[in-house]
């Protein structure tokens, strides 16, 4: 598939691999890595420095050495460089949509309301951190007064995803220097221009050097580095499970603070009595958009027999009317798959699919020296299929027929994964039955399950979560540490 793009101009230093920023400085490294454009791999996106474990070492000592100052500017100071941070990411929208495309493939509506999110989230935590902090008790002791003061960790790992190259490091980062931490960030190599880009933003509002440093390159060749500084602090996660437990085993033996987000293998209940027609619609939007990519993604559907005919002639219609190709184009729903690894590992479930005989109520499909997969909805899946069991991360549903509701919450339960889950119903009561019963951290009823707000509560249950929870109030609980001071006067 050829396609005409309308793609950003590689900055300079993305084009030398510039893009180390320690201490307030940007640099390159000895080796470099290129990343090619999802939508065209004759084309080059960007060179990045490949960081040394020698460059985390330098990041973890600038973080180091701004973090004690950085704690003692007040947080009607750290708010106000996180509105200027917001307002100038704002008045770029356009250009960083384009940067988050060139990454990843993201369509480029997707990419601008994204852009937006991070917007948003900047200004939410600008909001936060001004709320009331620490609380007063009452003491057995009228001569003493009882009171919690709440103090930065220290120095903070955050390392993040592809998938949202913006928003996930925006929550992640605007929390933790927002409540006077500093940062050493590790984002991963298919989204290092959109780290860039936030980076550069960063520094613009005038953070001071120091307070947040990046380093671009290989994970697995600077893991070690980014868990073993005697300066970490607290290590904040989102990515793969098997990744993240890694990362957990790294840093048992130490007292770290560790926050992890690992994926999802989300159901969706559709009842008898649903608004079928709705529920169709907010499926494909969770399961197809994004191209799948998302941890918090519709990727089973558990549907009453009694509507099953219905649901499946409706999914398949909508399916099928989404536009899937350049992602630069504003009338596209969806881009292709973040990269060539991403794409070989979606074409392999789809080839155990054809292995399984598992039926595809959908037939597109597109060619394969491209990084396209289309909107796949498959049935008749076998619910110990790795197609049921494993997460895939991209455009591919399942859609399994159940007897009731108990057979329906059974089999979405029956999973390592607990992030996200919903149901379609009209009945008040299946609706809180399904709030106690089901398994998950975030519950979505008559909704998309991949609908996130950034000031609620973010996280999963089993596998998907080492059970802390991000944004909202829970980022502060987070990334601060509790002082109780008993203060007696006489």
């Amino acid at each position: 598939m050829s396609v005409n793009l309308d793609s950003p101009t590689l900055p300079s230093s993305i084009a030398d691999g510039t893009t180390l920023y320690i201490a307030g400085r940007w640099s390159t490294a000895t080796d470099t890595f290129e990343r090619l454009d999802p939508s065209d791999l004759r084309r080059v996106t960007g060179i990045y420095a490949s960081a040394t474990p020698g460059n985390v070492d330098a990041a973890y000592a600038a973080a180091g050495g701004a973090q004690p100052a950085w704690s003692e500017t007040t947080a009607i100071e750290r708010s106000n460089y996180l509105r200027s941070a917001a307002d100038l990411l704002e008045s770029r929208v356009h250009e960083a949509a384009l940067t988050i495309t060139a990454d990843m493939g993201k369509a480029i509506r997707d990419a601008r309301a994204e852009v937006l999110r991070s917007v948003a989230i900047l200004r939410y935590y600008a909001g936060e951190i001004l709320q009331p902090s620490g609380e007063t008790y009452p003491s057995a002791d009228s001569h003493t007064m009882l009171m919690t003061v709440e103090e930065p960790l220290g120095v903070v790992c955050v390392v993040t995803p592809w998938n949202f190259p913006f928003a996930l490091p925006a929550w992640k980062i605007a929390a933790a220097i927002g409540f006077g931490n500093a940062v050493v960030w590790k984002p991963a190599e298919p989204a290092c221009g959109s780290a860039v880009f936030l980076t550069r933003i960063l520094a613009e509002a005038g953070l001071p050097a120091g307070v947040v440093n990046l380093v671009t390159g290989s994970g697995r060749k600077l893991s070690a580095a980014l868990t073993g500084n005697p300066r970490l602090a607290a290590l904040t996660f989102t990515g793969s499970g098997a990744v993240g437990s890694r990362l957990r085993q790294a840093v048992a033996d130490r007292n770290i603070k560790v926050q992890l987000e690992l994926g999802g293998k989300n159901p969706s209940i559709v009842l008898a009595d649903a608004d079928v027609e709705d529920a169709a619609l907010q499926i494909v939007t969770s399961a197809m958009l994004h191209t799948g990519q998302r941890c918090t993604a519709t990727s089973r559907v558990y549907v009453d027999r009694a509507v099953a005919p219905k649901l499946q002639e409706l999914l398949v219609k909508h399916a099928d009317a989404l536009v899937v190709g350049n992602p630069y184009d504003a009338a596209t729903d969806i881009g292709p798959l973040a990269s060539v690894e991403q794409r070989d590992t979606v074409a392999g479930y789809l080839q155990l699919a054809r292995d399984e005989n598992v039926q595809f109520l959908t037939r597109r499909e597109f060619d394969s020296d491209t990084c396209y997969i289309a909107p796949t909805i498959l049935t008749g899946v076998s619910e110990k299929s790795r197609l049921v069991r494993e997460e895939i991360f991209g455009p591919v549903v399942t859609v399994q027929e159940v007897d009731n509701f108990d057979d329906a919450l059974k089999a979405a339960n029956d999973t390592d994964y607990g992030l996200s889950s919903g149901v379609f119903t009209r009945d008040i009561a299946t609706a809180m039955t399904f709030i106690r019963r089901t398994q998950s951290g975030l519950v979505h009823i008559n909704r998309e399950t991949s609908s996130v707000e950034p000031h609620v509560p973010f996280g999963g249950l089993k596998s998907s979560s080492s059970m802390s929870r991000e944004q909202g109030k829970a980022a502060r609980t987070f990334f601060t540490t509790t002082k109780t001071a008993y203060v007696r006067w006489t």
